[in-house]
């Protein structure tokens, strides 16, 4: 059966706009794409974090090749996630994105979480690179220099989003400039074109809403109704800053540091340093936050830009001939850089079902899909929702009413099941099928923020030296790795080659 769709419409660019006309291009190569974008949105120049999965959807999904993507976007690595954050008589804890509690090594008699109760010191390869700000890359005496590439990314938006916008032209998207003046609409409610204020109008008979917050046609133009999470993540504003790098190290993760009301990012570049502060208008002004920010970060430039945001999810994505994706969709705070994650797994769920029904999606694949991604980002505001419960490094109004009043929703159910038994792997049944963080990310916060627990089991001292010996070989092999400097001047450099093929 021809697949039915003959023309989409994606409404924005940016990163969401980008992405959703290169998956649906690639994926639907007899199906015509345009893109309308706005010149008078700018598009938010803050940096991206990204988590793990983000690489392999950019170059095994989308087919980008690595060695252009890393020459013309230029990105760091991102192993992990150092969290100044948890118990204030430690300093702090690193998420890695390697998988190393997930696990049961065979020589050991339990999962390997056990072992980590109140030390996570060198349990995995990224977190002892983490330790000591090395990158993946090794010195291999047999094959040269090679790089492990299960992390993510630091990437500069605009370069990411130029790039993008290169790379949607090679398979024939059409980018068109202009503001919507009006949006007209079938007599069943689908929508039938976007009228331009020059007076073009572009018809088409299935549209992708990326307009960002504005969400003109999910939320302006259909109305689909929005689920705030206000009531259990309280930041609702960021001040965000940057200055040239100088002497300052380049670490391999992004920094998320306790403030008095909120938190602060750190993304590195080699040759920037992207700050941002996303703290609760309720408990602080903008001013104060610029001055809290300034103080944290004395280098950072003038240019101090509040951005604000709400929390939440519209009720469905999907509404009619018409999906969003992006901020037009939901946003959380990017405590767990989820926004591009969020973003490809919507665009995976777009693309099976308009394949599925050869671009005759049913009521019952709309559903479905408004299920999976509801389900999606309310495991996310879950997920983040833990941080701010058990974070106990400063005693400030915001933080203390963080301790007394979140909800855990969804994940306390896990919660409550490791503070009684402990890093047990039977928690996986508590946990969502399609979570992005799982068992390996909930432990690394429960154990990471030294969230209390009754379990008060031992390990043999033989299992307690084969652990201490599976810790010395993540030592002996970080110790083999590049330092960040050297290893992006390696992989920026000409003579570089990546392999083929990456994971």
């Amino acid at each position: 059966m021809p697949f039915a769709l003959s023309r989409t419409v994606v409404l924005g660019s940016g990163t969401a706009g980008c992405l959703s006309a290169l998956k649906l291009r690639r994926d639907f190569p007899t199906m015509t794409v345009e893109l309308v974008r706005s010149k008078k949105v700018p598009i938010i120049g803050v940096g991206e974090s990204t988590t793990a999965g983000v690489p392999r959807f950019l170059h095994n999904q989308l087919g980008l090749d690595r060695g252009e993507f890393w020459r013309r976007v230029r990105p760091s690595w991102k192993l992990g996630i150092r969290f100044d954050w948890g118990d204030p008589d430690v300093s702090h804890f690193h998420y890695p994105f390697d998988v190393s509690l997930d696990g049961q090594h065979r020589a050991l008699a339990r999962s390997n979480a056990f072992y980590c109760l109140g030390d996570l010191t060198d349990s995995s390869l990224f977190r002892t690179l983490m330790d000591r700000g090395k990158s993946p890359c090794f010195l291999d005496l047999a094959a040269g220099h090679v790089v492990d590439e299960r992390g993510g990314y630091h990437i500069e938006n605009k370069a990411f989003v130029a790039y993008l916008e290169s790379k949607i032209r090679e398979p024939g998207v059409e980018i068109i400039d202009g503001d919507v003046a009006d949006v007209r609409r079938r007599e069943n409610g689908d929508i039938a074109e976007l009228c331009l204020e020059d007076g073009r109008c572009i018809a088409g008979d299935f549209f992708v809403d990326c307009s960002g917050f504005a969400s003109i046609l999910l939320d302006k133009v259909l109305g689909e109704p929005f689920v705030s999470y206000g009531d259990r993540l309280f930041c609702d504003r960021a001040v965000i800053g940057r200055w040239t790098r100088t002497t300052e190290p380049i670490y391999p993760y992004t920094t998320c540091e306790t403030m008095d009301h909120g938190w602060c990012w750190r993304i590195e570049f080699a040759d920037e340093i992207a700050r941002g502060y996303v703290f609760a208008s309720a408990f602080c002004s903008d001013d104060e936050a610029r001055a809290e920010f300034k103080r944290t970060n004395p280098y950072v430039e003038d240019e101090r830009r509040i951005i604000r945001f709400r929390s939440g999810r519209h009720e469905n994505f999907w509404v009619k001939n018409v999906a969003a994706i992006g901020n037009a969709a939901a946003f959380v705070e990017p405590l767990e850089s989820t926004a591009i994650h969020n973003m490809a797994e919507q665009l995976r769920f777009l693309a099976w079902a308009l394949r599925d029904s050869d671009g005759r999606p049913t009521d019952a694949m709309r559903r479905l899909e408004n299920r999976r991604y509801r389900q999606l980002w309310d495991d996310t505001r879950d997920f983040i929702t833990i941080h701010y419960k058990f974070n106990r490094w400063r005693d400030t109004p915001f933080w203390r009413h963080c301790r007394e009043t979140i909800d855990l929703g969804g994940a306390a159910e896990a919660v409550a099941y490791y503070q009684e038994a402990g890093p047990s792997i039977l928690v996986k049944s508590l946990l969502s099928p399609g979570s992005p963080f799982g068992y390996e990310g909930y432990y690394n916060l429960l154990l990471g923020q030294r969230v209390p627990t009754r379990y008060r089991g031992e390990c043999s001292e033989e299992d307690r030296q084969t652990w201490n010996a599976l810790r010395a070989t993540n030592r002996e092999r970080a110790a083999a790795a590049l330092p960040m400097p050297d290893a992006l001047d390696l992989i920026h450099s000409e003579n570089w080659t990546w392999p083929e093929q990456g994971w």
